[in-house]
């Protein structure tokens, strides 16, 4: 299994309309463990970082211009690329309006946070497919990105539909609660096999639309996600965070543990960290998480 699958033959470039990065923030919103199916290309430089990736049943190639625009080249299958262009928008969240948010991320004037905008002044928040991310990160539990990539690409091989030569969707959950255990195994999940397996049937029990995570209240929604094998309030959050674009969730790991208790003297306590983050910046505790995450893990701030 190549840790970058070769492309197939792709359209043509288009750019990417409202998609705009710093060469470290697109590389950081791509490849800084929002998501896992995205690989440096051959190509790939430090001035022109290029990415090939999977989301959801599409598939492209990315790559930063010198004027920090995004230009996607697509799967050729029938439709206009301008059709899948739209996709990749959504995916990036080019329709928020992050000037604004960032607005009033600053009007904390907050010492920390105004230095994390600087040091990050185009990251975003992948809009990816809830269930994607409920898989994602139930096979993330206490693994490097490296490895959480290579357990999900080796899943979407084993039980994912192919859409081209060597490019593989992730399963539906019907597919992973029907599949032997022994087959999540071999996927290099460990323990996480059987979390993944529960989940999945669980979720098929409950006729569960991880869609509707997106709509529920905050705390219905967490409460569903914890209910499910091998996710925690912390996993609860990213899937909530990163899958359905939930800006209030606030995950708290290892790196943001250490970085809220030196930036604002909070116990090393998850949840009383997340209760200071709810206070302190509100429905945007999310977006603020990624901020510091990012520049607390590069040692910046």
């Amino acid at each position: 299994m190549s840790n970058c699958p070769i492309a197939p033959k792709l359209s043509d470039y288009v750019k990417i309309e409202g998609a705009k990065f710093t060469v470290e923030d697109f590389c950081e919103t791509l490849d800084g463990g929002q998501a896992f199916r995205w690989h440096r290309t051959a190509q790939f430089t430090d001035i022109q970082p290029e990415y090939f990736g999977v989301f959801g049943r599409n598939f492209a190639k990315l790559k930063l211009d010198s004027n920090g625009e995004v230009w996607g080249a697509f799967r050729l299958d029938g439709n206009p690329a301008s059709k899948h262009a739209k996709e990749l928008s959504d995916y990036l969240d080019c329709g928020t309006d992050y000037k604004e948010i960032r607005h009033r991320l600053h009007s904390t004037r907050d010492p920390a946070m105004m230095q994390a905008l600087e040091i990050h002044p185009s990251l975003r928040i992948l809009r990816q497919n809830p269930a994607e991310a409920i898989i994602c990160f139930i096979c993330s539990s206490s693994k490097r990105i490296v490895q959480i990539k290579q357990c999900v690409q080796l899943l979407a091989e084993k039980l994912g539909d192919e859409l081209s030569d060597g490019v593989f969707a992730l399963p539906g959950f019907d597919k992973i609660a029907a599949a032997p255990i022994e087959t999540l195994r071999a996927c290099k999940l460990g323990f996480r096999a059987d979390y993944l397996k529960k989940t999945a049937e669980k979720i098929q029990r409950d006729n569960f639309d991880p869609m509707s995570l997106r709509e529920l209240p905050y705390a219905e929604a967490k409460e569903y996600l914890t209910s499910l094998s091998g996710i925690g309030d912390k996993v609860a959050d990213c899937i909530l965070l990163f899958g359905a674009s939930r800006f209030e969730a606030f995950p708290v790991d290892t790196w943001i543990k250490q970085a809220m208790t030196e930036l604002y003297s909070t116990p090393p306590d998850a949840k009383k960290i997340r209760a200071f983050a709810a206070e302190k910046f509100g429905d945007l505790s999310g977006f603020a998480q990624q901020l510091i995450f990012a520049a607390k893990r590069k040692n910046l701030i």
